[in-house]
């Protein structure tokens, strides 16, 4: 599969609903309000990926006041499903690029990063932290486009893939007449998004490692998890890309070997009980 094999069509039945992408080989983030027009939050939904290959996912979590849902893949482990992109945080005075396109659209989008990050308040009624970005093609209604990722180049990124960045979420009204009609879009920002949910944070990873069963949040409230070595650590990773001393792919790289040794530490303890 490409690198650019990640992003997802949602539908239920006939219905098509919006767009999203692989966060890792078993969740899809996209926006919320993609799934007004689901018959019920646990219905089946059918996933495409740009292969063509059809998986059934379920939503699992969502977070009403910032617009953003996450999907399940049902049986994840069961489907050759495509490595999940690598993530970056959002920088302005950069051009964008979409992979994906409604069904029925021939274009592509993409454009520049004018703003970020900057706090948007959507129409939805949550807020969130993304980016601006202008788009080079014209397209008078960016609805369909809605939950699908926003790429910057490798070489903008010091990495060896393309990372996402954004959301592509909804697009600036007229200042004129109120219409859709302008060629700015607003995106979250996919790291601010996963920061998010509780299933990325390291207690649930540890769960995952050692095989456990991961309790939905709608069968457990969310609670504060504790401090760990590794959260201070990726923190730390986080804040020194940031403020530049280290490169985007020094920061991907650190994090990956302290996952893989939290891993094995795991792993390790658990083959001695």
């Amino acid at each position: 599969m490409s690198t650019m094999s990640y992003w997802v069509q949602i539908d239920e039945g006939d219905l098509h609903l919006g767009a999203g992408f692989l966060v890792t080989r078993g969740f899809v983030l996209t926006a919320l309000h993609c799934m007004e027009g689901v018959s019920s939050y646990d219905a089946d939904l059918d996933l495409q990926l740009p292969d063509g290959q059809r998986v059934p996912g379920r939503l699992c979590d969502r977070i009403e006041d910032a617009d953003l849902a996450l999907i399940s893949v049902v049986n994840a482990h069961a489907y050759d499903l495509p490595v999940a992109p690598p993530t970056d945080r959002p920088r302005q005075d950069i051009p964008w690029k979409g992979s994906y396109r409604p069904p029925g659209e021939k274009t592509r989008l993409s454009g520049q990063i004018t703003h970020a990050p900057v706090s948007h308040q959507s129409e939805a009624g949550g807020e969130f932290t993304g980016l601006q970005l202008t788009v080079d093609q014209e397209v008078h209604n960016f609805a369909g486009y809605s939950g699908s990722p926003v790429d910057i180049d490798s070489a903008e990124a010091g990495s060896r893939e393309r990372p996402v960045v954004g959301i592509l979420m909804e697009q600036e009204l007229s200042r004129a007449d109120g219409s859709p009609d302008t060629n700015v879009v607003f995106a979250a920002s996919v790291l601010h998004a996963i920061e998010r949910f509780p299933y990325f944070d390291v207690a649930h990873l540890r769960a995952a490692v050692a095989g456990e069963q991961l309790v939905l949040p709608a069968q457990q409230p969310r609670r504060a998890v504790p401090d760990s070595g590794v959260e201070a650590f990726l923190r730390r990773l986080r804040q020194l890309e940031e403020d530049g001393y280290i490169t985007p792919q020094e920061a991907a790289d650190g994090r990956a070997k302290a996952l893989r040794a939290l891993g094995d530490q795991l792993l390790g303890g658990a083959g001695g009980d």
